[in-house]
C-alpha cells in the first residue's frame, strides 16, 4: 500500500517555519505515531518534491535535517529509510463509532474533581453579574502612566525577583492606610500580597488545617469560599443565617457541645461580615463581639472576608472584626478587584507575623511573588490620594445605580422578584416567584444578550444575585425589558 505522503505531510506556505522544516517536523511526527515505521523507505527527493509541490532543494533540506536528528539513515544506491535502531510503535486505532480507545496504562486516567466547578465567562454586553465594578470607570490613565514610568524608569532590582510577602513599599504603604480607615494596628510584617482572595482562601487552608478539620460556614455562603475548603479536604459546619448575618448563636452551640463530649474542636468561622454573600446583610454589633468572644474562649480562627468593604451606602462602614482582635485570631482578607477592575489582581492576607511566615511559605510553591510593579503603583495611589478619589466617586455612582436599580426592578419586575434594598455591596439578593424558572429564565436571557444567574449555585431557592454596579442606568432599564419579555 502507498504511504499518502501528500496527506500525511500538511504543509502551511502563510507559516513562519520554512517548508523544509515543516517537511521534516511532520515526518518525524508520523514516525513517533507510528504510523511511519522502521525500515520503510521514503520516496527519493524529486518524486516527493513533485508530490509535494515544492523545490527538490527543500525536500534534501528536509532530509538532511531528519539524519542530523537521527530519524532517517541514508544508504547510497539504495535510498533514504526510517532509521532502523528506533523502537516499533503501534498506531492508535481509531473505531468508526468514534469511542475512546481503551487506556493501556490505567494508573495514568484522569482523576474528576466532583468540587471543584469552572466559573462561566460572561460574554453577554449586559449582565446582572455577580456584583462586579464598572470597569469603564477604573483609572486607566493614571495606571498607564504609572505603568509606564516603572517601566521605562525602574531600578534594575524591580525586574527581578521578589520575596513572596509582597513588595516592601507596598506593605509598608497599606499597613498605614489600613490603620488610618479600618481602625487595625498593624506593620507591614501582618501583610502578604496575593493574585486576590481566592488564592487567600486557598493558601489559609493549606498553611493552617489540614484534611478532615472542621471549619464553620454560613448558609448560602459564598460558593468559590466552600468549594475551595472542601477542595483541600475541610469538613463544613453549616449554620444559620438570617437578617442580622450569620447566627453566632448557633456558633457558640456547636462548641459549647464539642467541648462538653471531648470532640475535635472546629479550627476556623469563614464570615463576610459587612456584606454577607450572597444576602449582603451585615453582622451586627453585638454578633460581631460575641464572635470574637468564642474565638478567644474556645480556641479557633475567624477568616474575614471582606470583599467589598469600600462600598457601604447607607452609613460610614461599620469596622472589620480585625480591628478589635486582641489575640490574633483573626484572619482578614480583601482585594482591590472593587475598587480598580478584576483584570487588577492585588489582594491581600492580614494576620499575626507568624501565620504570615507560614502562608509565605505555601504562596512560594504556586506563585513565586506578586506583581510587584502593580503593587508600587497602588502605593502611589494609595499615597497621593488617587485612590481615594477614585473610590468616592464610584461609591457615589454605585449608589445612585443601586437607588436606580432597585426602583425599576419593583416597578418592572416587583410581581416576579421579592428582595431588600442593599446597605452596601454591588449586587441584589433577589428571590423569583415558584411560578418561575430561573434556570430556564437564565437560558432564555442569555440568548438575548443579558447575562443572570441561573441560580443552581444555591439549589431549592430559585434566588440569586443581580449585580447593578457594571451597567448604566439605560443598560439596566434595557436588561429589565429583555427579563420581562423573556417570562
Amino acid at each position: 500500500m502507498e504511504t499518502p505522503y501528500k496527506t500525511l505531510l500538511e504543509l502551511n506556505p502563510d507559516s513562519s517555519l520554512p517548508l523544509y522544516v515543516q517537511i521534516a517536523n511532520g515526518i518525524s511526527r508520523n514516525i513517533q505515531a507510528g504510523i511511519l515505521k522502521k525500515g520503510v523507505k521514503l520516496l527519493g527527493s524529486r518524486q516527493m518534491a513533485d508530490l509535494l509541490n515544492v523545490h527538490r532543494k527543500t525536500v534534501i533540506a528536509a532530509y538532511e535535517e531528519l539524519y542530523s536528528e537521527g530519524w532517517i539513515e541514508v544508504f547510497p544506491k539504495k535510498g533514504t529509510f526510517i532509521a532502523q535502531h528506533l523502537p516499533t510503535v503501534e498506531p492508535i486505532s481509531f473505531s468508526t463509532n468514534k469511542q475512546k480507545p481503551q487506556a493501556e496504562s490505567p494508573h495514568l486516567f484522569v482523576p474528576q474533581n466532583k468540587i471543584i466547578k469552572i466559573p462561566p465567562v460572561i460574554t453577554q454586553r449586559l449582565a446582572f453579574n455577580d456584583g462586579l465594578p464598572d470597569v469603564r470607570m477604573s483609572p486607566r490613565e493614571e495606571l498607564a502612566r504609572l505603568y509606564a514610568h516603572y517601566l521605562k524608569f525602574g531600578e534594575s532590582q524591580l525586574f527581578q525577583y521578589a520575596n513572596p510577602y509582597g513588595n516592601q513599599r507596598f506593605r509598608e504603604v497599606f499597613s498605614q492606610f489600613l490603620n488610618e480607615t479600618r481602625g487595625m494596628n498593624i506593620l507591614p510584617e501582618n501583610i502578604l500580597t496575593t493574585r486576590g482572595s481566592q488564592m487567600a482562601f486557598y493558601l489559609v487552608s493549606q498553611a493552617l488545617f489540614k484534611e478532615n478539620d472542621e471549619i464553620i460556614v454560613g448558609e448560602l455562603n459564598y460558593p468559590t469560599a466552600n468549594m475551595t475548603f472542601e477542595s483541600l479536604g475541610l469538613q463544613l459546619k453549616i449554620v444559620p443565617i438570617d437578617d442580622d448575618g450569620i447566627v453566632v448563636d448557633a456558633i457558640e452551640e456547636i462548641c459549647r457541645k464539642k467541648r462538653m463530649v471531648g470532640d475535635t474542636p472546629i479550627k476556623a468561622v469563614y464570615v463576610t461580615s459587612h456584606h454577607y454573600h450572597p444576602t449582603t446583610v451585615t453582622l451586627k454589633p453585638e454578633r460581631r463581639i460575641k464572635l470574637l468572644t468564642l474565638a478567644e474562649q474556645y480556641g479557633f480562627y475567624i477568616i474575614e472576608d471582606d470583599y467589598d468593604y469600600d462600598f457601604h451606602y447607607a452609613n460610614r462602614p461599620v469596622l472589620p472584626l480585625a480591628s478589635a482582635d486582641r489575640h490574633g485570631l483573626v484572619i482578614y482578607l480583601g482585594s482591590f478587584t472593587k475598587r480598580i477592575a478584576p483584570a487588577f489582581r492585588v489582594g491581600y492576607l492580614i494576620a499575626k507575623p507568624e501565620i504570615i511566615h507560614e502562608i509565605a511559605k505555601h504562596r512560594r510553591i504556586i506563585d513565586r511573588q506578586g506583581d510587584t510593579i502593580l503593587e508600587l503603583i497602588l502605593a502611589d495611589m494609595l499615597e497621593d490620594g488617587t485612590l481615594k478619589r477614585y473610590t468616592a466617586k464610584a461609591l457615589k455612582t454605585y449608589r445612585e445605580r443601586r437607588d436606580f436599580a432597585c426602583e425599576l426592578l419593583k416597578r418592572e419586575l416587583g410581581d416576579m422578584i421579592d428582595f431588600k434594598i442593599p446597605d452596601g455591596g454591588m449586587a441584589i439578593w433577589a428571590k423569583f416567584d415558584d411560578k418561575i424558572s430561573l434556570e430556564t429564565l437564565s437560558e432564555k436571557v442569555g440568548k438575548k444578550g443579558l447575562y443572570l444567574s441561573n441560580g443552581l449555585a444555591y439549589p431549592n431557592l430559585n434566588a440569586c444575585r443581580m449585580g447593578f454596579a457594571s451597567m448604566n442606568f439605560r443598560e439596566m432599564e434595557e436588561a429589565v425589558e429583555v427579563v420581562r419579555g423573556s417570562v
